[in-house]
């Protein structure tokens, strides 16, 4: 309610800024969110739980699920389409999960948690400094994108985005399943790189694959569906997009084994990284999509490249070198 309550105060100056008709869609744009929020508790209550089957179902549910959902609603809908497509996988996610955890959530609770606050309250804190940061570049991309692109380039970006985010989908799928096992081998002393390496590889190699098969085929796609024929010059761009956001996800797949680890090395650079690039879409007179994308991709391979150096060095300082197995 209170969410609500400042998006109805604040909507008319944003729609304004964003160049969009102050519609219904801002407050779809806020209920997307509030279910967003759902839906990191039900995946890690899945993990934690080793509910692995229900994750992947759910994941790989979730990306046809919502290019469906786009093909149908956005030409017919618009930007209200936009959002109710971005939350049909959230509402898969949150359903598999309600489904699974029935005897969790109608079962007795306890007070258990309350002895391990401090550690859960220290590490909170650390997770959210790098999901705030991450955040943060990715209001000011989406901000930059389309106060400053003409709106066919503008609405070019975010069709072919549904298409690239499938890598994100797929990506998440193995990030989920290596969080729980990294986690127990942490726990055990055992080292879990081999693992770590392992999911990293796969994404980037299924990311690359999606890349081709985007660059090749959507703009016979596009070309054959009703609607879609002003979209098919910028169609070849979806490959490219589609590696930045490979690169993103092999790199959040580290970030999921550090956290297993409780190791927050990588915020030393994430944090940094994510501030001068908000600031890049901010400021830097990018008014291409052709520019926005070689921004999108710099940001993205230069924390892949920082991710790259910390695998190879995994750690330093007392007794440790740079062919310690983590």
């Amino acid at each position: 309610l209170v969410a609500l309550g400042v998006a109805s105060a604040l909507m008319p100056w944003l729609c304004a800024t964003l160049r969009v008709p102050h519609t219904p869609a801002g407050y779809l744009a806020v209920g997307y969110g509030l279910l967003a929020a759902f839906v990191p508790l039900a995946t890690a209550a899945l993990q934690a739980l080793g509910h692995f089957g229900t994750l992947s179902l759910a994941a790989l549910a979730a990306a046809p699920a919502r290019l469906a959902a786009m093909v149908l609603l956005l030409p017919l809908l618009g930007l209200s389409g936009y959002f109710l497509g971005q939350a049909v996988p959230l509402l898969v996610n949150v359903a598999a999960a309600a489904i699974a955890l029935r005897p969790l959530l109608f079962g007795k609770a306890t007070r258990a948690w309350r002895s391990d606050l401090r550690p859960m309250a220290r590490y909170a804190l650390l997770v959210g400094l790098g999901a705030a940061a991450g955040a943060l570049q990715g209001m000011a991309a989406t901000f930059a994108i389309r106060h400053r692109l003409a709106d066919d380039a503008s609405a070019a970006y975010y069709l072919l985005s549904r298409f690239a985010e499938i890598a994100t989908y797929c990506g998440g799928t193995l990030g989920a399943v290596l969080f729980p096992y990294a986690v127990a081998a942490h726990v055990r002393g055992e080292p879990s790189r081999g693992l770590r390496d392992g999911v990293f590889g796969a994404i980037l190699l299924g990311g690359a694959l999606l890349a081709l098969a985007l660059w090749l085929g959507l703009p016979w796609l596009f070309a054959r569906l009703p609607g879609y024929a002003p979209y098919v010059p910028y169609a070849p761009w979806a490959g490219y997009l589609t590696l930045a956001v490979t690169l993103n996800a092999a790199s959040a797949s580290h970030f999921a084994h550090a956290n297993a680890r409780d190791d927050f090395r990588y915020l030393r650079y994430v944090v940094p990284l994510s501030l001068l690039f908000a600031a890049a879409f901010l400021f830097l007179p990018c008014r291409t999509l052709a520019g926005m994308l070689h921004l999108l991709f710099a940001a993205a391979f230069a924390q892949f490249l920082c991710v790259g150096a910390e695998q190879l060095c995994p750690a330093r300082g007392a007794g440790h070198n740079c062919v310690n197995e983590q």
